[in-house]
């Protein structure tokens, strides 16, 4: 099972670049069956040919998430698919098996409470001018996958704190998709697993996170320590340092205390939508 989805990745990293199998044979200096049969999954390639094809491809850096499938040290995942960027692979590992995921979002709201056409227009926002539409449908699609996690029995709680301004200036055109990103978000705070909270205005509680958009996620596992994710702009970026942990763990604190409180949450998405329907 491992070697094929190892097979299939490569595979697409390389249409993905626009590369033919004899170009990217040339370029890494293989032969074209040698390509034919790593991509079949006719053969398991050497660590080295995964890590020179990777870095070929333009994915050098996340080569120790493929390779830790070649070695079978762990069973693939749905986010070991294809379609799933492979600098995101790693992190929705961890979100998958997160307990309680804290999320602060300055900017946008996160991922696991988007409609699909909040998604799609956050898509095509991070990806180059002229994407194709079925890949800004793949980055929807994957999205929505994550989503299911919510949804299911005894899945995570989600905490999550969102800045009021990204709210009422949504990346969204039409009137119709603003009002239901907000009647989700609604519907979404009813829920008791989750809960949401809206910034108030900094000049009021002098609370200022001058930070990229951060998640903290707890495990199940007794013991097993927080893991504190960054939300760059090339990908998320996994941090296990323990004294950066407990500051954004602090920093998440004082940002939920200076918010709107949870029951207060409903009030403001009626009043932002009110404004919107203007």
């Amino acid at each position: 099972m491992q070697l094929s989805v190892v097979a299939a990745r490569l595979a697409t990293l390389r249409a993905e670049c626009g590369l033919s199998m004899k170009a990217a044979a040339r370029a890494a200096g293989l032969n074209t069956s040698t390509i034919f049969r790593i991509e079949h999954g006719l053969v398991a390639p050497r660590e080295s040919t995964v890590r020179l094809l990777l870095e070929l491809y333009g994915e050098g850096e996340h080569a120790p998430r493929l390779l830790s499938l070649l070695r079978e040290e762990r069973l693939p995942g749905w986010y070991d698919a294809p379609a799933v960027p492979l600098r995101l692979s790693g992190y929705l590992a961890l979100e998958e098996r997160a307990q309680v995921i804290y999320a602060y979002c300055p900017g946008f709201v996160p991922p696991l409470l988007q409609t699909r056409a909040y998604t799609e227009a956050a898509a095509r926002a991070a990806l180059p001018p002229g994407t194709p539409p079925e890949r800004i449908a793949r980055a929807a699609d994957v999205v929505a996958r994550r989503q299911q996690a919510l949804d299911r029995h005894r899945g995570p709680h989600l905490w999550t704190v969102l800045d009021r301004q990204a709210l009422a200036d949504p990346p969204l055109g039409r009137q119709e998709d603003r009002l239901a990103q907000l009647d989700a978000l609604t519907q979404a705070a009813k829920q008791p697993h989750i809960a949401v909270q809206v910034t108030r205005p900094v000049a009021e509680t002098g609370c200022l996170h001058q930070g990229p958009p951060f998640t903290l996620l707890r495990f199940p596992e007794q013991g097993r320590a927080d893991v504190l994710v960054l939300h760059l702009l090339h990908a998320p970026v996994v941090v296990e340092d323990r004294r950066r942990i407990e500051e954004h763990q602090q920093a998440f604190a004082r940002l939920s205390l200076s918010a709107f409180p949870v029951d207060a949450t409903a009030g403001m998405l009626d009043g932002i939508r009110v404004t919107l329907s203007a």
